[in-house]
């Protein structure tokens, strides 16, 4: 993740404001990248390159292209290990949230969660059914899985997440 050189003038001064700008995110500036919570992250232990404590000090530096477009941010568990280690209760999974927002509104979402936000949207489940499942459910005399979306189009709708493309 920090592999590559920092340099001055990829910094953006302003990151660290945009996102403490949002109440879950406030806490971020009190990390002092002691690494406990990448000491209990299970997916560090599946992913080396995903570490919050990275992640924590990429923001307070204002490496805003970095931690936007690379896929790390969205690799989180939300198992919560992270701060309940943390000796500055930083909320890290807030914090992640609100960088996934930033990311997807500048068009750094992963294809498969803007093409899963298009299945929500036209199904209102968030996986695509296969006919298998469905004859399976039809035998057990459960109710059918699909649905018209309407409700959660409306919700996507909304927010401007159906506005959401893939930076290309």
């Amino acid at each position: 993740m920090l592999d590559e050189p920092i340099r001055l003038a990829e910094l953006d001064p302003n990151f660290r404001f945009e996102v403490i700008a949002h109440e879950a995110a406030h806490e971020i500036t009190a990390c002092f990248s002691c690494g406990t919570c990448t000491a209990g992250c299970p997916i560090h232990e599946a992913y080396p390159e995903y570490d919050p404590r990275k992640l924590a000090r990429m923001v307070n530096l204002g490496m805003r292209e970095r931690v936007l477009s690379r896929p790390y941010i969205w690799y989180c568990a939300t198992c919560h290990t992270c701060e309940q280690r943390c000796p500055q209760k930083v909320g890290f999974f807030n914090v992640l949230n609100v960088l996934k927002n930033i990311a997807a509104a500048e068009g750094y979402a992963p294809p498969s969660w803007v093409n899963q936000t298009k299945q929500v949207m036209q199904t209102g489940i968030v996986f695509a059914t296969e006919e298998a499942w469905v004859k399976r459910r039809e035998e057990l005399s459960l109710p059918p899985l699909k649905g018209d979306g309407k409700e959660a189009a409306k919700l996507i709708q909304l927010t401007n997440v159906d506005k959401i493309e893939v930076r290309r």
